[in-house]
């Protein structure tokens, strides 16, 4: 089983104008003058992940999954350009939204769990089988 050759920096780029439109960050502009390995290395990354076409997951929830990360993770730009990939594979604003909202409770509730030593250290027992770390 062979490889397939690799994109070059310039089938890259059209590939991500053609996809994210205006969403496209700066980024991989800058790469491909900069570091047009980097850019297919990314590229790559993203065909075997978000972009898999033999996944079992629809390409709308695999971009609206990436949506949720990229906010988790403070990635507006990201976020933006999976956003405008899942609308394009059908999801609707609302499945987006949602996808704030889930991302935004698991953001703030992260900081709780991450507390959960601190709330032992002050007296709070925590509930049958939770651990404090």
């Amino acid at each position: 089983m062979s490889n397939p050759t690799p994109p070059t920096p310039e089938q890259v780029l059209a590939m991500m104008s053609q996809k994210m439109g205006e969403t496209l960050p700066a980024w991989p502009k800058l790469l491909a003058d900069l570091a047009p390995d980097l850019l297919v290395g990314t590229a790559m990354n993203s065909a075997g992940s978000v972009g898999r076409e033999a996944s079992p997951i629809p390409a709308r929830y695999r971009s609206l999954i990436a949506v949720a990360a990229a906010l988790g993770r403070g990635q507006a730009n990201c976020a933006r350009s999976q956003a405008y990939m899942a609308r394009q594979a059908g999801a609707t604003a609302e499945e987006v939204l949602d996808t704030v909202r889930i991302a935004r409770h698991l953001a703030a509730a992260g900081i709780i769990d991450a507390a959960t030593p601190l709330l032992a250290d002050l007296g709070a027992e925590p509930a049958s089988g939770e651990t404090t770390r």
